[in-house]
């Protein structure tokens, strides 16, 4: 059996499973309306924001920075149709802060290359791989808040669900939480039921 994986952002990959383009998608759980009842939710870790920058950047050491000190550094930021942008743009009207902003991409891993090259401090969300670059990363908090958004795998319950799709999403959830340990305790407690295995 061969897989194949689409990538779509948030209302689009609803739109696929309405058609059935798609078995399963994984988006932020803010893109699934409440009036939404025909979709089944299994929620997963969450995403967290977290700032990249090159060591030689004037960072006050720690492992965490609030979003009310990133005023005085150039910022690297995604396209403002993410919804991690959406989210770090609400965080700071409430902070009363105008960040710097020297580019905007939709593409997570240009930000990581002008941090690297020195160009500001890139605002990245927490599944975002940065291993390959010279960087030092760090959560972004909001009075001592980490910022996070609720991840979650979706499916339409008016389809059957192929086994492998439920196997998918059971092996991505353990996958996230071996990539993010900090998290499982916080999650637990509001994880939902995986799809039912159909045969």
């Amino acid at each position: 059996m061969r897989l194949k994986f689409i990538e779509a952002v948030g209302r689009d990959t609803l739109a696929m499973l309405e058609t059935g383009e798609i078995h399963l998608g994984v988006c932020l759980l803010q893109s699934v309306k409440s009036d939404d009842f025909h979709f089944g939710l299994s929620p997963m870790p969450p995403i967290e924001l977290f700032a990249a920058y090159h060591p030689s950047l004037k960072v006050e050491r720690g492992s965490t920075i609030d979003v009310g000190r990133l005023a005085s550094y150039p910022l690297l930021l995604p396209d403002s149709s993410y919804a991690v942008r959406k989210m770090f743009d609400a965080v700071c009207n409430l902070a009363k802060i105008r960040p710097d902003i020297i580019i905007e991409s939709r593409a997570p891993h240009t930000l990581l290359a002008f941090a690297e090259a020195r160009h500001g401090l890139a605002v990245i969300p927490s599944g975002l791989r940065t291993h390959r670059y010279r960087l030092r990363t760090v959560r972004l908090t909001y009075k001592g808040e980490p910022l996070r958004e609720p991840l979650t795998v979706v499916w339409d319950k008016r389809r059957p669900l192929p086994r492998y799709a439920s196997d998918f999403s059971e092996l991505l959830a353990v996958h996230m939480r071996e990539l993010y340990p900090t998290l499982i305790a916080r999650t637990d407690n509001k994880r939902g039921t995986l799809p039912e295995r159909r045969e």
